[in-house]
């Protein structure tokens, strides 16, 4: 279905907001939405502005630039079937040549999922609220916007914006538990807790195959110490323990 707003102006470049391309440049998991192993630099509107096309959010995909180029003022279906015609009559010339086997296969499916994803309105809210101050001048600066916002992505167990809110979210400000718990009214926050380079590493690593934050997962294992009532915690007595040598009869 395609997203009608009259107040969009068409045809027509605008100046998007950092967070738009970081939206939509990390969807797909950061790769071409048509060939699909490229990494995405680019923003391809669905609907071409040379064909009346608006320059806003919901009619982009992520694409790398080769790929982008080679779309060109086509829209995706109008590319398939360009790309269809050319298999059955390819010296016409309806395309310049021929998609590799594992771009063409289920590239309308590929597409429609990327679509919503872009879409998706929770998805959306996170990267505004989490980058809406990001700014750029030039490309390279926005390419590391986005080498920033990619390695934060890839630190969660699982996509940020999936998570329940902590309370109902007011304005610009992020309630996500995993990324933003900090807001609930009962956080707490823990100082001077000291861990060796290895056990941060190891703690890290455990939450994260626990699908839960850093402190998700310290205060799991503080209410189970609590309700064991201290007998699944380490001893903090380090001296050795005395043995009694085996009486022989």
């Amino acid at each position: 279905m395609t997203v009608v707003d009259e107040g969009v102006q068409r045809g027509k470049r605008a100046k998007l907001p950092t967070w738009v391309w970081l939206m939509t440049l990390t969807s797909n998991q950061g790769f071409c939405a048509y060939c699909a192993v490229a990494p995405s630099t680019t923003l391809d509107h669905e609907e071409p502005i040379a064909d009346n096309g608006a320059d806003i959010w919901w009619n982009f995909l992520p694409a790398c630039k080769p790929c982008n180029d080679w779309k060109g003022k086509r829209t995706s279906v109008e590319w398939l079937i360009d790309q269809k015609l050319h298999r059955e009559q390819p010296t016409v010339g309806f395309d310049t040549r021929r998609m590799p086997l594992r771009m063409f296969h289920g590239f309308e499916e590929r597409v429609a999922r990327i679509r919503r994803e872009i879409r998706e309105a929770g998805r959306r809210d996170w990267f505004r609220h989490h980058y809406g101050n990001a700014r750029h001048k030039i490309k390279a600066e926005m390419l590391e916007h986005l080498r920033i916002c990619r390695e934060e992505l890839s630190s969660y167990p699982h996509l940020p914006w999936t998570t329940p809110n902590v309370y109902a979210s007011v304005g610009g400000v992020c309630t996500r538990h995993m990324c933003c718990g900090h807001w609930h009214p009962h956080a707490r926050s823990l100082d001077a807790v000291i861990l060796t380079d290895d056990q941060y590493t190891a703690f890290s690593k455990a939450a994260f195959r626990e699908g839960m934050s850093e402190g998700d997962l310290t205060a799991k294992l503080i209410a189970a110490y609590l309700i064991s009532g201290g007998d699944t915690a380490l001893s903090t007595d380090r001296r050795p323990k005395a043995t009694v040598p085996a009486q022989h009869r």
